[in-house]
């Protein structure tokens, strides 16, 4: 039984851990997984902990969980030229520059910005529907009118999860394809 709870910062190295698990073998350079971490968990973590949340398992360890921006431009400053060149890791610069960039035109329509991940021992169970449905709520009660994430062009089981739970594609680029959901 898996149950849904707010984040507390005891649980940001399983949250890492969940991050990293689904990360694509062959990205797995320090580096990179640096990269990963310091772009997708650091600030939601640190700047908007109130709208992330866990899935946890019967030891209360996260199975799974979702990371929320709730105003893309906030999100957007975080990668400001002074903050990239503050980053020592090159990665982390082009990673968050270009994730902006992607999202960029899509951010007054649908202004949250979503980062999600189930570990994979779990992501056949529902776990994924559940922690949408705690973010929809979540999110719906701050008046928040849609919703934007990234999804690897290559990932069809992603892709197929969000278009079934109402994501629309936006765009498709060479790596990645953009999609949306409408909350209001």
């Amino acid at each position: 039984m898996l149950a849904i709870r707010p984040y507390r910062t005891e649980d940001r190295s399983r949250v890492e851990h969940i991050c990293l698990a689904g990360s694509d073998p062959a990205a797995q350079n320090p580096a990179f997984q640096a990269a990963v971490l310091e772009v997708f968990c650091q600030y939601y973590l640190e700047q908007e902990p109130e709208n992330c949340f866990v899935a946890v398992n019967e030891q209360d360890e996260a199975a799974g969980y979702i990371l929320c921006a709730k105003d893309f431009c906030t999100w957007e400053q975080l990668f400001d030229e002074r903050y990239l060149q503050k980053m020592a890791n090159e990665i982390s610069k082009i990673m968050g520059k270009a994730t902006i960039e992607i999202l960029r035109p899509y951010a007054a329509e649908y202004p949250a910005h979503l980062h999600i991940d189930i570990h994979p021992d779990y992501q056949k169970r529902g776990l994924g529907t559940q922690l949408m449905d705690a973010l929809r709520l979540h999110l719906t009660g701050f008046g928040v009118r849609g919703l934007l994430l990234n999804v690897g062009k290559d990932n069809e089981g992603g892709r197929r999860f969000y278009q079934r739970y109402g994501f629309s594609e936006l765009k498709e680029g060479a790596m990645e394809v953009v999609m949306g959901l409408k909350l209001s």
